[in-house]
């Protein structure tokens, strides 16, 4: 081979995160059913100002408060404060947010 070919350098997939809602986790923890979840949902995108949606699964009687209040600590990594919103609540929490994988250095940034 001479120094003038190109190499070919096999690419591995690509890794990506998949955001999981904590309605979601709920649901596939079999604590609440599909069709309280779709409940949830249905009132928690079409309340004029958004709530929660552990505020809207104890509303709708699905959840106790204190489950909800442990599922989160679980669904947050064991975390013993959670999350916090700002005086309007325009804050998204992690949960509502989209999770993007970290981008990796170009190999100008290593050299």
């Amino acid at each position: 081979m001479t120094s003038s070919a190109a190499m070919t350098v096999p690419r591995l997939p690509t890794a990506t995160l998949e955001p999981v809602r904590f309605g979601e986790f709920l649901r596939d923890r079999n604590l609440i059913t599909d069709e309280q979840w779709l409940a949830a949902l249905a009132d928690h995108w079409s309340a004029p100002r958004r709530r929660r949606f552990g505020a809207v699964i104890v509303d709708q009687g699905f959840l106790p408060i204190e489950v909800v209040e442990a599922e989160a600590c679980v669904f947050h990594d064991e975390l013993d404060v959670v999350e916090v919103a700002g005086p309007d609540e325009t804050d998204l929490p992690r949960s509502e947010k989209t999770t993007l994988p970290a981008m990796l250095p170009s190999a100008h940034a290593l050299a």
